[in-house]
């Protein structure tokens, strides 16, 4: 192990405002809004603290999913950071898995399932997802054919930084583009849902749609405090009916 990993490794995860390093304080005033029980233990490395979907639009999205596919039981979280997403949808499913290539973040969403109380029904996985996504040896949970009822991702957007650009670039995203995660995940759901940034390139939306075969895709625009924080890009057959 690297020193820069075991720096990162033995990372203090629980905070006041005075321990926070630097770069993270301006984030100390939105702790409740990343998760109302901050106060009970959440554990949150640094990246998280400007990373992690806000608890209230976790909540809108599980509720999204749960609306227009009401059969739904199983989810998959990829990158799942800090489980803010995955402890929404565990609350309303039946089983939820997370995987994160970060062990930091695993030990964090495990963590915070436990804070949230819904351990019991969360399965968290360390790995690479280009790597998983590969295989099925992996999953933790019985799935009927292999396929998850719904996949969720919320890819790194590369740091705050993709607020500064007019355009986001969904092709050159990284440590996978739009196109490269999409095909991956249809191996493993019929329907699947990405977090991107509000100012995401919609024809590279389009391009990588109708790559996949899909005449359709619902897109929708999520706010905080009467602003644009993201969007929600929703694939697959379960989303389109109606639009």
């Amino acid at each position: 192990m690297s020193d820069e990993e075991t720096e990162i490794e033995h990372e203090l995860l629980m905070h006041t405002y005075h321990t926070l390093p630097k770069a993270c304080k301006t984030y100390w005033g939105r702790r409740y809004q990343l998760f109302s029980k901050y106060d009970e233990g959440v554990f949150l490395s640094s990246e998280l603290w400007y990373s992690v979907t806000p608890e209230v639009t976790a909540q809108a999205i599980a509720l999204m999913v749960k609306k227009l596919i009401p059969n739904c039981r199983n989810v998959l979280d990829i990158c799942c950071g800090g489980g803010g997403n995955t402890i929404q949808f565990a609350k309303l499913f039946d089983s939820v898995v997370g995987v994160d290539i970060n062990s930091v973040n695993v030990r964090c969403t495990e963590h915070n399932c436990s804070v949230y109380g819904v351990s019991e029904n969360t399965h968290i996985v360390t790995g690479d997802w280009i790597e998983l996504s590969q295989r099925s040896d992996w999953t933790p949970i019985d799935l009927d054919g292999g396929m998850f009822d719904f996949v969720f991702c919320s890819a790194p957007w590369g740091g705050p930084g993709y607020k500064y650009v007019e355009t986001f670039n969904l092709s050159t995203m990284k440590p996978f583009s739009l196109r490269e995660v999409c095909l991956s995940i249809r191996q493993f759901s019929r329907n699947f849902g990405l977090f991107l940034p509000r100012n995401s390139d919609f024809d590279q939306i389009r391009e990588v749609s109708r790559e996949l075969g899909f005449k359709k895709t619902r897109v929708v625009c999520l706010r905080q405090d009467q602003k644009a924080l993201a969007i929600m890009v929703f694939f697959g057959p379960s989303f389109v009916n109606n639009i």
